[in-house]
């Protein structure tokens, strides 16, 4: 009976190896190449004079976003106190050539609901949800940065029927998984006074990336005519910071994350300085069958740094896991 109880341990531990080597199939880290400093980028959808800003009319309330490219759609979400310019025009343009592109802003950011008073997020991540059904979306892949990570998780809880697969990029883990932003960084990123536009840079950017950044990151940002990016309320900082810090305690989250179904993309930058890649690498661990792409030298704002790189495995992901009934 003992050698048959010390079998059957044995057997479990090979099992569990396997099934961790397996995981493990799953991660790949990456080195891209550098890509040209302040591109040049052909056909822009931001500088095309057909492109303007629209208002979606949702149960929820009005959605500002913009929608350009052609197939299968991808609607992204920004993160925390940004716009829709934070997005890297570069970036979205790759993604545009394969897919229809939408980009909005949150609650209680320029014309998207700007009386907007309570930010949860299950408050964005139903206004999410009303702006893919007010559209008419289907086999929708939703990208969430940063804290739209987050919404992006929630979404996924309880997805949408449109909603086929999520892409977390620099997402936070929820509850106990996750390792939070630490208060100085989210002091810098809420503004706090004296902060300079280099202080930014310093957290977005890995050190090797932060003097390119200072020269190109406002000439790469999406910039469509008549928009300008709005300033960011109060209200709407400490709305965000709420949001936050309570996905940070939020244990029925982190549980909820095994039960996703949709397929998952989880991208990183190695030397993440807001949401270091222990996030990432928790959530992929977590989420059933997700994919991990932890890329080296890369940071928080990854996609200014790797805009083609990037949105060719967003695309490559996209391509292995649609339906073959789909005859896309």
């Amino acid at each position: 009976m003992t050698r048959l109880r010390s079998l059957i341990a044995a057997t479990s531990l090979l099992a569990l190896f396997g099934a961790t080597q397996a995981a493990l199939v799953e991660a790949k880290t990456v080195h891209y190449a550098n890509e040209k400093a302040c591109p040049v980028v052909a056909d822009r959808p931001d500088h095309k004079p057909s492109i303007r800003e629209q208002i979606a009319h949702t149960v929820n309330g009005d959605i500002a976003y913009y929608r350009f490219g052609r197939g299968t759609p991808i609607v992204l979400q920004t993160g925390f106190r940004a716009t829709m310019a934070e997005w890297d025009a570069a970036f979205l343009t790759d993604l545009a050539r394969r897919h229809e592109v939408i980009v909005f802003d949150n609650r209680g950011i320029g014309r998207s609901e700007p009386a907007a008073s309570s930010f949860s997020a299950r408050d964005m991540t139903l206004d999410a949800a009303a702006l893919i059904d007010t559209l008419h979306l289907s086999d929708v892949t939703f990208v969430g940065w940063s804290m739209g990570g987050a919404i992006a998780q929630q979404l996924a809880f309880d997805p949408p029927l449109a909603v086929r697969r999520i892409v977390l990029m620099s997402a936070p883990a929820p509850g106990s998984l996750g390792v939070p932003v630490t208060p100085d960084v989210e002091a810098t990123l809420s503004g706090k006074p004296g902060t300079s536009f280099m202080d930014v840079m310093r957290v977005l950017f890995p050190p090797t990336a932060v003097d390119t950044a200072q020269r190109c990151f406002r000439k790469n940002m999406f910039q469509p005519a008549g928009y300008q990016p709005p300033a960011i309320s109060a209200t709407v900082t400490e709305g965000q910071s709420a949001l936050l810090h309570d996905w940070a305690g939020d244990e029925a989250a982190a549980a909820a994350l095994k039960n996703v179904r949709l397929a998952t993309l989880v991208l990183t930058g190695a030397d993440d300085q807001v949401l270091p890649k222990q996030n990432s690498e928790a959530l992929a661990e977590q989420i059933p069958h997700a994919q991990l792409l932890v890329v080296r030298s890369a940071g928080h704002a990854m996609m200014y740094q790797y805009p083609q790189a990037l949105a060719a495995a967003i695309n490559a992901f996209i391509a292995r896991s649609r339906p073959p009934s789909s005859g896309k």
